[in-house]
């Protein structure tokens, strides 16, 4: 027979899980969805953007959503895994890319022109939604 104290534990476990995945899907949905708007605009930005490498790009950011599937089957650590590892990756390129470097994609050093603002907000929605999915992808793997 369970000691009351168990059963709370597992309530309190339980309900912790059901929280990062209502707090983590909305993330890495809207994540996903930033992502298919920021490469749409990095195509107008950079139209010799590698039509395989936009591909890569979809594919690889569709991880963190598998991720949340997999946390939901019970497997955290693997979960966490999927979350963070192309969530940081991301972050890190990303953040280099659009805010460090000297590149025409920087969001700093853009030219003018009617993509601009928009190609800025993607970069900065992207950078915001990838530090909180790692944050999430860290809970998950610890839960």
């Amino acid at each position: 027979m369970q000691q009351p104290r168990d059963l709370v534990m597992q309530l309190r476990t339980s309900d912790f899980k059901r929280k990062l995945l209502l707090w983590g899907t909305p993330i890495v949905l809207a994540h996903y969805a930033a992502v298919i708007w920021h490469v749409a605009l990095l195509v107008k930005v950079q139209p010799g953007f590698s039509g395989l490498a936009i591909l890569l790009l979809l594919v690889i950011n569709l991880l963190p959503i598998a991720g949340l599937f997999t946390f939901a089957k019970g497997f955290p650590k693997l979960a966490g895994s999927l979350i963070i590892v192309p969530l940081g990756i991301a972050l890190v390129i990303g953040g280099y890319t659009h805010f460090l470097s000297a590149g025409s994609d920087n969001v700093l050093r853009m030219a003018a022109n009617e993509w601009r603002l928009p190609f800025q907000i993607s970069a900065a929605l992207l950078a915001i939604l990838e530090a909180a999915g790692c944050w999430i992808g860290f809970r998950v793997a610890f839960a």
